[in-house]
């Protein structure tokens, strides 16, 4: 009796699933153990990837912030300590004292071109804003006077902002002969101005370098790519820094520059440190701090992780010109620096007397904004928040 129901139950289960659908079930069966596989690693391998991803992108910020913008604020704080130290022992009656302060703020300045290109965090805050409170430029020298004449001014108000800062500085200390700023500067009025001026510099930065107390974390930790990520704030305000060279430095007052498609007529006047006759250097200089950072090159010399890794990490390719980005770009800072240093005489002077040579220049600032804005951004996959006003 067991031996025929077992017959009968064999003969079912080969009416119901033949032998060769059970070897097809089992094929099915056997694939389906290896696709699942396949895909297990391959998600295993995705998360290895973005957890590499992340560290080095925290390698990149962590460089950033410790060897470059923390060490650059504490060299600027040292030289706008120097020029405060100076004014105050500023002695009207020595042409050599005058020299010395002099000095100290050509090198004060210098050094702000380190750290225009970080503001963000602390530096973006209202009670900072470092770039419109330090360098709005060109300044206005009849605000400045008026100012000093009727002793009445708040340095706190964005009116003022044309009025103060570095610019301001420049036109107080810059704007006729030495032995007439000499006896200028026997006027309390404008010795009082200038200090009110450093105070207030001094005031907005101690509020940067205190709050990067605490950013510092905050922007090394930071994952993602979203607008307020610490990739989209480096990214952006490297882009506005180098733009803000490109066409307010340069462009700009050489009249290659346009507003809404209208063309600007030149106006070499609008350079930065006009009165100084210091254009080119400070152009210089925030031409090499730009570069370094891209390189990842620290303050104390040691050349650590950099934007030009990341590009590599990515193998990016430009659309502009053939071959590596992290090449091209690097190259191109080469290219924009030396004919920034082939220049003679002060940028005003060029710009009235050697324009094609001025031209040139400007046509290699140019060539680099594409290369950051479209093919940088491209491989780092961030939206462009800031920019310059005319498109160019």
């Amino acid at each position: 009796m067991e031996f025929q129901i077992l017959v009968n139950f064999k003969f079912l289960n080969d009416l119901i699933w033949p032998p060769a659908c059970r070897w097809l079930l089992l094929l099915m069966k056997q694939f389906l153990f290896y696709l699942t596989t396949v895909i297990s690693l391959l998600f295993i391998g995705s998360c290895s990837s973005d957890e590499n991803e992340e560290t080095q992108y925290s390698d990149l910020f962590q460089n950033v912030a410790d060897n470059i913008i923390i060490p650059r604020y504490s060299n600027f704080d040292e030289s706008l300590s120097d020029l405060i130290s100076e004014l105050n022992n500023f002695d009207s009656t020595e042409l050599s004292s005058l020299e010395i302060l002099q000095e100290k703020f050509i090198n004060a300045y210098l050094s702000w071109q380190k750290v225009s290109a970080f503001e963000f965090g602390p530096a973006g805050e209202t009670s900072a804003l470092l770039r419109s409170n330090i360098n709005t430029f060109p300044t206005n020298s009849t605000k400045i006077e008026s100012n000093i004449q009727n002793n009445d001014y708040n340095l706190e108000a964005a009116s003022n902002f044309s009025a103060k800062g570095f610019p301001a500085l420049d036109y107080l200390l810059f704007h006729t002969s030495q032995s007439e700023l000499l006896i200028e500067l026997m006027n309390e009025s404008r010795i009082n101005y200038m200090k009110n001026c450093l105070i207030d510099m001094q005031s907005k930065l101690d509020y940067v370098i205190n709050g990067w107390d605490t950013y510092r974390n905050v922007f090394v930790e930071s994952e993602g790519n979203d607008q307020s990520s610490s990739l989209s704030l480096l990214f952006n305000h490297f882009l506005f820094d180098y733009e803000q060279l490109k066409r307010n430095k340069f462009a700009l007052p050489a009249g290659f520059a346009s507003s809404y498609g209208i063309p600007i007529s030149s106006d070499p006047s609008k350079v930065e440190g006009f009165y100084s006759g210091k254009s080119f250097e400070l152009i210089y200089a925030n031409l090499t701090a730009l570069e370094s950072v891209f390189m990842g090159m620290g303050e104390n010399g040691v050349d650590g992780i950099g934007i030009y890794e990341m590009l590599k990490e990515y193998n990016a390719v430009s659309t502009v010109v053939e071959g590596d980005l992290s090449e091209a770009i690097a190259n191109q800072f080469l290219i924009c620096k030396e004919l920034v240093n082939q220049f003679s005489n002060e940028l005003a002077y060029e710009i009235l007397n050697n324009i094609s040579q001025v031209q040139e220049t400007s046509n290699e600032l140019q060539k680099m904004v594409p290369m950051i804005k479209n093919d940088m951004r491209s491989y780092f996959s961030v939206t462009v928040t800031l920019g310059d006003s005319d498109g160019d």
